[in-house]
């Protein structure tokens, strides 16, 4: 899956994870700023037609954020 971050409406490619794997990516800087910053992270299946979005979360610098995307 191709996986991005979405802030604002804009939609950050942050890289991609492959099944039954763990994957880390760095959210970039500038969508964090200074304080709390809600987000929400999409994972798009490659070759797929679901495109799973994240409830928003607020992220802070410094924060580690876990999604697991479940098999569909």
């Amino acid at each position: 899956m191709t996986v991005y971050v979405i802030s604002g409406g804009q939609r950050i490619r942050l890289g991609q994870a492959t099944g039954n794997s763990k994957s880390k990516f760095t959210i970039p800087a500038y969508l964090i700023g200074y304080g709390i910053q809600p987000l929400r992270f999409l994972a798009d299946p490659i070759g797929g037609n679901r495109l799973p979005v994240s409830e928003e979360i607020n992220v802070t610098a410094g924060d580690e954020v876990v999604l697991t995307i479940p098999p569909s």
